[in-house]
């Protein structure tokens, strides 16, 4: 094998390699939860073309300390690709509209993901910016919310070394 014949050949490899190795999936290997008890009703919709909301959990919790039972929402919405997402509607009790929140999902990481806490309830949050691809690790913000006068407040937060799918910070 001449020379250029040598070179071709490696090149081919080392392309071989850098593009196997960029294809290598990262996956969640843990069981994540996102704190929420047992629902206290599940509803189930059927998709012809998976697009659209899945399935709802309805959870009574006491969200704002008065006693009374508020209710929180958690919906699952599927686009048919990697990019589905979990959204969360708290209401209060006398049926206003508090907050959606919505988590960030990719084929390979998670980029916004949430953890609820119940007494006291405390929601954390962790999220992180979208690099050059999902894959790409950023640096992350984790943040603690509770409801302080009926209003959904940050309460303290803090920065996270770059990381991929911020589930592993709940």
């Amino acid at each position: 094998m001449d020379a250029g014949a040598m070179q071709k050949a490696l090149i081919s490899f080392f392309v071989l390699l850098l593009c196997t190795a960029c294809s290598r999936q990262v996956e969640y290997t843990g069981v994540f939860s996102d704190g929420l008890p047992t629902p206290d009703k599940t509803e189930y919709f059927d998709l012809s073309d998976e697009y659209g909301i899945k399935q709802i959990d309805t959870f009574y919790i006491d969200v704002n300390n008065n006693g009374i039972k508020d209710t929180i929402k958690r919906g699952r919405f599927v686009t048919g690709t990697a990019h589905s997402y979990t959204y969360y509607d708290i209401y209060l009790d006398n049926g206003e509209k508090l907050a959606r929140l919505t988590t960030h999902e990719g084929a390979d990481c998670v980029l916004r993901a949430y953890k609820f806490q119940i007494q006291p309830f405390v929601i954390t949050s962790a999220s992180r910016n979208v690099g050059a691809d999902y894959t790409e690790p950023t640096k992350a913000k984790i943040e603690n919310l509770e409801i302080i006068n009926n209003k959904i407040e940050s309460v303290s937060s803090k920065e996270h070394k770059p990381i991929c799918d911020v589930r592993y910070l709940l």
